[in-house]
């Protein structure tokens, strides 16, 4: 993934505590959902963690424009950019975008790890496809 800024390490501790406590559950079968005070706290950071898994090598047909809508306490809009350089992402909102995904914290944190297929893509259809296969799994 790369060098990762020193304050990601305390991210990282409630990244474990929400994602990994999803799996085990997951791989228990037994019925649950994410928290929702990690996947609150975990949304600014899943962009991040996107930046650091493009895998450039994968963007096909075209730069790509996205612009990411997420509810709850964390609730906004961020644009995001993809290149053959990487991506890059800030606020923003959704006018000019090729594509609006839709996301849930909980559904944002669990597709940025690659633990689910979520979100409602509003737009170019393709481009939200294309934008999905850009990650690498963590």
């Amino acid at each position: 993934m790369g060098p990762l800024p020193a304050f990601f390490y305390p991210i990282a501790q409630v990244m474990d505590y929400g994602v990994h406590s999803w799996d085990v559950r997951e791989g228990l079968q037994i019925s649950h959902f994410m928290d929702p005070d990690a996947a609150d706290i975990l949304v600014p950071f899943m962009f991040v963690l996107w930046q650091a898994t493009t895998d450039t090598s994968r963007l096909q047909g075209g730069d790509l424009d996205v612009a990411v809508r997420v509810s709850g306490r964390n609730a906004g809009t961020t644009r995001l950019k993809v290149t053959k350089d990487g991506m890059v992402f800030e606020p923003g909102d959704e006018a000019g975008a090729q594509v609006v995904l839709d996301f849930d914290p909980a559904s944002l944190v669990l597709t940025a790890f690659g633990r689910a297929r979520s979100g409602t893509p509003y737009g170019d259809q393709d481009a939200a496809r294309r934008f999905a296969g850009l990650f690498f799994r963590i």
